[in-house]
């Protein structure tokens, strides 16, 4: 599929006045057209693709504003996702790199990673490529692989990032939902940040 079909559903949708306030959010890493997400999702229903289309997802990569990827970033959780996938994904992971794009890109990570990619990737030096793998898991309440969440958390308690520490914190506190005690145990066997005890206690 063309990126011209986004383009044109998107681009009359700007809004100037919303534009610098959704940039500074965002601490001006990126422009933005200035559309809120319900009316970017319904101005490009019907127009993305219910396979992967890996060239529509470049070629929205590229784009500028931050919208775009944004819609990348739908395809990618609605579509299927194969183990072949999962070094794609980190690509558009490690360019144009926020917690936006990153934490949407987590789950689709998840679906089409193994636990020894996971491994691997909890150990890079690229932050958001640890994140992705910290948080690949969530959502999965019961099907939670918590010998391989434990590990991965573990291999990111020492960083000093503020976007490692918070991570951590989200995916103990989403899994405390299921297994409390196993949060418990974690964070009474785990030296942690202060951050992230804070977020990872919050339901206990």
């Amino acid at each position: 599929m063309s990126v011209d079909r986004i383009e044109s559903a998107l681009r009359p949708l700007a809004d100037p006045g919303r534009s610098p306030g959704m940039a500074a959010y965002m601490r001006e890493q990126f422009p933005f057209l200035g559309i809120p997400t319900p009316v970017r999702r319904r101005a490009v229903k019907g127009l993305l693709p219910r396979a992967l289309d890996r060239e529509l997802v470049e070629d929205l990569w590229e784009l500028p504003e931050r919208e775009f990827q944004y819609v990348a970033c739908d395809h990618l959780q609605k579509v299927p996702l194969e183990s072949a996938a999962a070094d794609f994904l980190r690509s558009l992971v490690v360019r144009k790199s926020w917690w936006d794009t990153v934490d949407a890109l987590a789950k689709p990570v998840g679906r089409a990673s193994t636990p020894a990619q996971m491994r691997d990737w909890a150990r890079e030096e690229n932050l958001w490529v640890r994140r992705v793998a910290v948080l690949h898991q969530l959502g999965r309440r019961e099907a939670t692989d918590t010998a391989l969440l434990g590990e991965i958390l573990a291999a990111n308690l020492d960083s000093g990032e503020f976007f490692l520490d918070k991570a951590v914190g989200w995916a103990l506190r989403e899994y405390s939902k299921t297994d409390p005690a196993w949060v418990r145990g974690f964070l009474a066997g785990h030296e942690v940040a202060a951050l992230t005890r804070r977020e990872g206690s919050k339901y206990l």
